[in-house]
């Protein structure tokens, strides 16, 4: 039995002065300060928080790598997109992806939203199968056709319909492709080209328009959503009206990166901060702080890339090719909560974006992202006092300089827990690599009655 002790546990709910005890990988006890037993792991001056959950990443090109910069920052589950191959069905790759996970021993636990490429071979069948594999959701993309992946509003509205029946959570990237590639055709025709015109043409318009769409598709099917990556007022604005008019559950999610950056950085002609979508103006970023604040965002991920995709040809530079994506699993965690607090955000609200609303919504609660009787002992020990500087390998997630890099933030991670097992101790990775593959739960119940305040 082992016991972190001294430290203010802090969940959703609120937060309490209490010893946790820890048994058999699970949380057993709440006890008052002073009064457990066994080993002790001393918390004092720290906060207790239940160990990260990030909704939101592509770590699938090298697993144990991106597991490993997930646990040095705080977060003990990691739910990955499986990225088929070209020509791979859905169902095909998830199978995959679950032994390569098994294979990879990382150090924190996984799951898998399933991505549907093949969006005319995907049957009901196919779907039945997936969620019966231990995926809570399926991604669909309503761009990129000239990857051939994007989903027409018919299919966007069928596929939905079966999702619904599942219990399955449709998750969709919402920007409206066709005007995409009209105006990637006129910036071409301009002799625009390079890492600045690939932003300008993915404007806010696309993406307002296409989650318009989706919460109308959403609503006929009767289907609830969850909206990856939303980056601008507009979109917040399209979450707001629907909600406001009693439509079927939908979920937000906003990442990192467009919290904290703006599009300043793609004037430099450098793809380094090149994402999609891609960086908004600052009042855009101001807008997602709104969205935290007053509950319109339900969850924070990083879209974490181990490798990054390459943009349109037509937009590249003679000789040049560019690439998108963004490497954030590391630092979600640590940088959010330094940057909330610092804008007077109750911890309890940024705990529950960063573990406890995701761990609901895709069926991983509640033995993920809350410290109670019964859950799993994925802690975190998290000291706020201290200013700290992203260093370059902070994280040793492989993908290189991080864009992040020299920013300065206050607070730090001690240490890590992942059901009751010392994963990382003062900044270190330890040896002991546990972490599994995580089916999902019944997400039924996950209403925003329950997510919600």
């Amino acid at each position: 039995m082992t016991a972190i002790v001294g430290g203010r546990v802090v969940t959703a709910d609120g937060e309490i002065e209490a010893d946790v005890v820890v048994s058999d990988g699970k949380v057993v006890d709440l006890a008052a300060p002073g009064t457990a037993f066994g080993e002790h792991l001393d918390a004092r001056g720290c906060w207790v928080l239940p160990g990260g959950v990030d909704p939101h990443s592509h770590i699938m090109s090298d697993i144990r790598a991106a597991a490993s910069a997930a646990a040095l920052g705080g977060t003990t589950t990691v739910l990955s997109f499986t990225n088929p191959d070209p020509g791979e069905g859905a169902l095909e790759c998830l199978l995959r992806r679950r032994e390569e996970i098994a294979a990879a021993q990382p150090a924190v636990d996984i799951g898998l939203h399933a991505m549907v490429y093949e969006l005319d071979r995907v049957t009901f069948e196919e779907l039945t199968e997936i969620r019966r594999a231990g995926a809570a959701g399926i991604k669909v993309f309503l761009a990129y056709p000239e990857l051939g992946i994007m989903c027409s509003t018919r299919r966007l509205y069928e596929l939905m319909t079966w999702t619904r029946r599942l219990g399955l959570l449709m998750q969709v990237h919402c920007e409206n492709g066709s005007l995409i590639e009209a105006l990637v055709a006129e910036a071409v025709e301009s002799g625009k080209r390079g890492p600045s015109a690939f932003a300008e043409t993915r404007p806010p318009e696309v993406e307002q328009e296409a989650v318009a769409r989706v919460l109308a598709a959403a609503a006929l099917a009767g289907a609830p959503s969850y909206l990856v990556h939303l980056s601008c007022s507009q979109a917040l604005g399209q979450v707001r009206l629907a909600r406001g008019r009693r439509r079927p559950e939908v979920f937000a999610e906003v990442c990192l990166h467009h919290l904290l950056l703006d599009d300043d950085h793609h004037r430099s002609g450098e793809d380094r901060f090149l994402v999609c979508p891609p960086l908004r103006d600052p009042g855009d970023r101001e807008a997602m702080w709104e969205g935290i604040v007053d509950g319109t965002i339900d969850t924070v991920g990083s879209d974490h890339v181990q490798q990054r995709s390459l943009t349109p040809a037509a937009l590249s530079l003679e000789g040049v090719s560019h690439r998108y994506g963004l490497a954030g699993i590391g630092p979600r965690l640590s940088l959010f909560l330094s940057e909330g607090l610092a804008r007077g955000v109750p911890l309890r609200r940024l705990v529950e974006l960063t573990s406890t609303t995701a761990a609901q919504v895709f069926g991983h609660h509640p033995g993920k992202g809350v410290i109670t009787p019964g859950s799993d002992a994925d802690l975190v020990v998290w000291s706020p006092e201290g200013g700290s500087t992203m260093e370059v390998g902070s994280f040793d997630d492989g993908t290189g300089d991080s864009v992040y890099t020299g920013w300065q933030y206050h607070g730090s991670v001690r240490a890590v827990l992942l059901r009751g097992r010392m994963i990382v101790s003062e900044g270190r990775l330890l040896e002991d690599r546990g972490g599994r593959y995580l089916p999902s739960g019944n997400r039924h119940g996950a209403g925003r009655d329950t997510v919600r305040r």
